[in-house]
């Protein structure tokens, strides 16, 4: 299935959205002009979870057809702009973590600097993303599916936990520990980076 036009180019949310009011319920009522118009404003940020989630551009891009699709589906039941995003970044995540316990294989890891242009994950031009580092996206993509998802819900999305724990059936109790154990593994990684050299 291919991509429509509008993420092919990568067109970002301040390239040329038009304003989202009203879009919500346009597409409800199904207009596919107002649903194309809430693609755009929320694939940045569909896919960047998605690709920094897999390390595959490709896997990418079909989750990100994939939750798009399921929103299509699941309209009626969105009750806001602030419900349609909350709903996109759960869907995205359980996607991603559906895909990696079915396939049961580990992801390929791409360094993040040969990733194309042409569509930038959400904040890509911000330098000081601690994310973007090659090394540290590499040790992430090691982390299990649920630790990985609680660390970039709340790194990279900057949610807090429990509002990640209302994201992903777990209490906010189980994402403080997946915090707490996936910082401590990443430091101890990274530390030990820095003394083998």
């Amino acid at each position: 299935m291919d991509a429509p036009e509008a993420w092919k180019t990568g067109a970002k949310p301040d390239d040329h959205t038009p304003p989202l009011e009203g879009c919500l319920e346009r597409a409800r009522r199904g207009d596919l002009g107002a649903f194309r118009d809430l693609m755009i404003a929320h694939q940045s940020r569909v896919f960047s979870v998605a690709l920094r989630f897999t390390g595959q551009r490709s896997d990418a891009e079909e989750l990100l057809q994939d939750v798009f699709l399921q929103l299509h589906a699941a309209l009626p039941q969105i009750t806001g702009e602030e419900h349609l995003t909350r709903w996109l970044l759960r869907t995205v995540t359980h996607r991603c973590i559906d895909r990696q316990r079915q396939t049961g294989r580990r992801p390929r890891l791409v360094p993040m600097t040969a990733m194309p242009p042409t569509f930038e994950p959400a904040d890509a031009e911000c330098d000081d993303d601690p994310l973007m580092s090659s090394r540290l996206h590499g040790l992430l993509l090691q982390l299990a599916p649920d630790a990985r998802a609680v660390m970039l819900l709340r790194f990279q999305q900057d949610l807090d936990p429990a509002e990640i724990a209302a994201l992903l059936p777990m209490p906010v109790a189980t994402v403080k520990s997946h915090l707490r154990r996936s910082l401590e593994w990443l430091r101890s990684q990274l530390e030990g980076d820095q003394h083998g050299t």
